[in-house]
Formats: C-alpha cells, structure tokens, sequence
C-alpha cells in the first residue's frame, strides 16, 4: 500500500530535475500524475515513461503556467482524463533565475511574477475550486527557495517572487478554512535540478563542505515533503514552509552560489 493510493496529482514544470522527481516519487506512492511543462522533447516524455514504468497512469499537458487561460485549460485537461484532482504542485520556474540589478528590464520582471508568483496563485484558485466542487479534501503545494529567506547579490526579483508564494500560502489556509483543503510551501536549498546522463531518475549529489548537511541537495530530498504534505501525515499541517536545505538557512551559508536552487 502506498501512502497515495488512488490520489490524482499534477506537477507544473515537471520535464527534469525537482519536477521529474516528485511526479516520480508520488507515482511510487500509488498516485496518478499529470505532467506539465512548456516544452515537449524526450525528456517530458522520459518523465511520462518514469511514471508509467511503475503501472501508474501519467498524461502529458504541455503549457505556459505564466497565463491563466493556459492554467485553466492545463487543469481541465487533467480533470478529463483523471476525473478529480488530490494534489497539485507548483514548480514551474523561468531561466535564468537571476540576473543582474542593473539589467533587468520589464519583460524579464513581468516573466518572473507571472510564472513563480502569479501562475502559482491561479493554479491553486482553479485546483482548489475544482477540489471544494467536488468535496476532495486535497493538498496545495508551491515550491519556494532559500532565496525567500536570505538576499543574495542578482537574486532580488526571483527572491521576492518566492517570499510572495510563502504569504500566498497563508493566506489560502485561510480562505480556504473548513474545506479539507491545505495550502502549503517547501523551500529548497541547493538541488541538483540537472539531466542525469543515464537512466537514472535523478543525477548524484556533489560534496558541499559549506551546507551543514555535508552534500547537495536531490530532487528526492523534495519529493520526500510533497509525499509528506500530501498524505495523511500531514494533513494537520496548513499555511506552513518547510525548509529542505540541509541547514543551509540555519548556518546562513551558501544562498547566491549558482547551484542554489
């Protein structure tokens, strides 16, 4: 028995890396998935294979989670072909994440909040008020970062982006009171978010002296709090983020080096 036996989850930004892990891992745990993302190549698809190599339905919704109707369409899709939504998980982000102060100009701005701030909100209203419809007492989750907790040199615009989904998070506990349905955050440190050049399902973690728990983080390190949040485990948790750094917040080392997620 897995710990989402029959849950339907969908995963923004899913075509490698943290993305491809969850999707992976919730799908070990007995969930159906949607995979989303705004490209379609092999490795969409490799995570489409991943999840159905493990007997469990997986459907391909390829889209710009930046724009509402795309959102609304991504979700409805999910809907037909998995006729309810449990859990979904916002991970979706732009490259590159940072940029220079001084070079930063209003479209690279607009892309950043409508994809880590804005997309992220819309999702949660559409899946949540598909949720309530349907009376699922089903799970919110947006991927933050360190970067909301600690300022780092050319990291301003996406630090604000990811501090704005912690309050968004409380505030949907909150409007979403008496429903069954959390909203919540995980906030990773520095993850190997690249390809594997195998077949592995994600690529090994490098020694990092400088983070408390001695190595860079993996994809399974945040797929491991999605199952938590998403499961009976932590259905009493509601309006939180939880930090999965291995210390590095705790110690204030490393935030702005170039593998910080």
């Amino acid at each position: 028995m897995g710990l989402l036996d029959g849950k339907k989850v969908l995963v923004t930004g899913a075509r490698k890396g943290i993305g491809r892990g969850i999707a992976y891992a919730v799908a070990k745990e007995g969930a159906d998935v949607g995979i989303n993302d705004y490209i379609d190549d092999e490795e969409t698809q490799k995570t489409v294979n991943l999840v159905q190599s493990l007997g469990k339905s997986a459907t391909k919704h390829i889209g710009d989670v930046s724009k509402k109707k795309n959102i609304d369409s991504i979700i409805d899709e999910f809907l037909d072909n998995h006729g309810n939504i449990d859990v979904i998980v916002n991970n979706a982000i732009m490259q590159p994440q940072n940029k220079p102060f001084f070079e930063i100009d209003e479209d690279w701005w607009d892309y950043m909040m409508d994809l880590s701030l804005k997309g992220y909100f819309f999702a949660c209203q559409k899946a949540s008020k598909e949720m309530k419809e349907r009376g699922t007492k089903g799970s919110l989750i947006c991927i933050s970062s360190v970067h909301s907790y600690r300022a780092a040199e050319n990291w301003t615009p996406y630090g604000i982006a990811k501090m704005g989904i912690r309050r968004m998070v409380k505030g949907l506990a909150a409007d979403l009171a008496n429903t069954g349905i959390n909203s919540n955050c995980i906030a990773p440190g520095a993850i190997n978010n690249t390809i594997p050049d195998n077949e592995k399902v994600e690529p090994d973690a490098m020694n990092m002296p400088w983070v408390p728990s001695g190595r860079q983080g993996l994809p399974s390190d945040i797929s491991n709090a999605v199952i938590f949040l998403s499961s009976k485990m932590g259905e009493y948790v509601n309006g939180e983020t939880i930090l999965v750094d291995g210390g590095m917040i705790a110690t204030g080392l490393g935030v702005g080096r170039p593998d910080d997620k």
